[in-house]
């Protein structure tokens, strides 16, 4: 991952508002203890994250590429998902613990970690085998 293309520049702005938006949201939910509408921010966080990924592949020019742009978008979100919560976590007036975020990242890690095997093995999402026959 040498550069980001102007998509995926996009992509990780796009990310880093969205994700600032819902971490504080969340932690203002949690101050007022309204709990039903913590599960409508998730909802929204995650098809906002998702359009947001949909639509900056789609135009991304690197698509064309023989690489998996999916993991490219995985590592990016990866990174300014887990360094805005550790932001959040070091504010003083936070509800984010630091066990929060070293459970998050590994997780996270996981995900990243599968897809990175999966990507390794395949061109594009195919095998091989799909490719070749």
């Amino acid at each position: 991952m040498r550069k980001l293309s102007k998509q995926q520049l996009i992509f990780a702005i796009v990310s880093i508002v969205l994700t600032v938006v819902f971490l504080y949201t969340l932690n203002h939910f949690i101050d007022t203890k309204t709990w039903k509408n913590i599960n409508i921010i998730a909802i929204a966080y995650g098809a906002l994250m998702f359009v947001n990924g949909l639509a900056n592949g789609y135009f991304d020019v690197d698509r064309f590429q023989r690489f998996d742009l999916g993991f490219r978008y995985h590592i990016i979100t990866f990174l300014t998902v887990n360094s805005m919560h550790l932001i959040f976590v070091l504010l003083p007036d936070s509800n984010y613990t630091f066990t929060n975020f070293i459970l998050s990242a590994l997780f996270w890690g996981i995900g990243v970690f599968g897809h990175y095997q999966y990507a390794r093995k395949t061109i594009k999402g195919y095998t091989p085998e799909e490719l070749f026959e």
